[in-house]
């Protein structure tokens, strides 16, 4: 306080939490991140198995599918996670050339080399086709290895792309930028 009884004003540095109001936790990018996750996994699962079981059909070539469902996807992820996700992040040229190149390399390598591992697990598939065939689903053994091998992909992808979005990619709240 002051002689005239009024508060004194102190002055906060530029780089200092904006008020709890204005800033959204990671909580609750995660939260979001899940919704629209599910949504473009979705997406992406169809367009995948379209790939893998109608037009390429082949067990061999799964990081193929893998690869091309991945690109078509990333546009749809950058959009939806920029718009939704972090929405209140500022977003800029280095935001988008990091989402890119992160995915790229999703792309080329990560996801077709996680899926190419994947389906290496045949006991686990053999027993998942067993379950489908013993309770009458329509199931072929390619389309529990295909499918599985992509589920575990997703489930690895989904927690790397959270950790590499919200720390490196969608930056500073957009209260936090000059």
């Amino acid at each position: 306080m002051t002689i005239d009884n009024k508060p004194q004003e102190t002055t906060k540095p530029k780089d200092a939490n904006p008020s709890p109001a204005k800033d959204v936790k990671t909580s609750k990018h995660a939260t979001r991140y899940l919704f629209v996750g599910i949504g473009i996994s979705v997406f992406n699962f169809a367009f995948y198995s379209i790939l893998a079981n109608l037009i390429i059909r082949n067990n061999d070539l799964l990081w193929l599918s893998t690869f091309i469902s991945t690109v078509a996807t990333t546009i749809v992820a950058y959009l939806a996670h920029s718009k939704i996700t972090w929405k209140e992040r500022h977003i800029t040229k280095h935001s988008i050339i990091r989402f890119f190149i992160w995915n790229a390399l999703l792309a080329v390598a990560i996801g077709p080399w996680l899926t190419q591992l994947f389906s290496l697990l045949t006991p686990l598939y053999k027993f998942a086709y067993n379950i489908t065939s013993a309770i009458h689903l329509p199931f072929s053994y390619d389309f529990v290895l295909s499918t599985g091998a992509f589920v575990l992909t997703s489930a690895v992808v989904l927690v790397l792309n959270f950790l590499f979005y919200d720390r490196f990619v969608f930056g500073k709240p957009k209260t936090m930028v000059q």
